[in-house]
């Protein structure tokens, strides 16, 4: 009989016992996306009902978030789904973050006028120590309990287009001013979003 020297034995468990977490782990991801694209599924379709245009082309995804082009590269409309709230953003993602934080100066700067135009104030996010910058309205919910979901839905449906509302006309102002055309396509990519806070 071969008996396993104590570091053996310590090496056996612990591999078992990665493999077991990252089981665990792999599992709790698998459950989050459906999660997730179940949410979207229901939301999309309430906001189709709506007559909210801005996600008509948009698929239900894994992602905590979904974005709708505004009519400026970079810069879409944002809904996300967490575990504990969701939100609507004014995103502001362009390449360069320079550019992210003039921007967003300019908006800022009728940052009063834009508030009111929403009907609340907003939470503007200038994000210094990052690229992107975010202008972000929220509201706390169970995002996990699907009885939740509709009333959810109807607020992320209602601040939406509320959103829409106040920056479609200042974002169509400053189009000119970045020298260059910037189509109303659907940005995919918002790796500031990738992060859950």
């Amino acid at each position: 009989m071969i008996i396993p020297t104590p570091e053996a034995a310590d090496f056996v468990i612990g591999m078992s016992t990665k493999e077991n977490d990252e089981k665990v782990a792999h599992d709790t991801q698998k459950k989050r996306h459906k999660l997730r694209e179940e949410f979207w599924e229901a939301a999309l379709e309430q906001l189709r009902t709506d007559g909210v245009d801005l996600f008509r082309n948009i698929s239900p995804s894994r992602d905590h978030w979904l974005n709708a082009g505004s009519g400026l590269r970079g810069c879409p409309y944002t809904l996300i789904f967490l575990k504990d709230e969701v939100r609507v953003e004014m995103s502001l993602g362009r390449q360069q973050a320079s550019e992210n934080k003039s921007l967003f100066d300019q908006l800022s700067a009728q940052r009063e006028k834009l508030d009111a135009a929403f009907g609340d104030r907003l939470d503007w996010k200038r994000l210094d120590d990052k690229k992107a910058c975010r202008i972000v309205y929220a509201k706390s919910f169970d995002g996990f309990d699907r009885d939740n979901w509709p009333e959810m839905i109807r607020w992320l449906s209602e601040n939406v287009r509320k959103l829409e509302r106040a920056f479609s006309g200042p974002l169509g102002q400053l189009k000119p001013k970045l020298g260059q055309f910037d189509g109303d396509e659907n940005e995919a990519l918002m790796p500031d979003h990738q992060r859950v806070e």
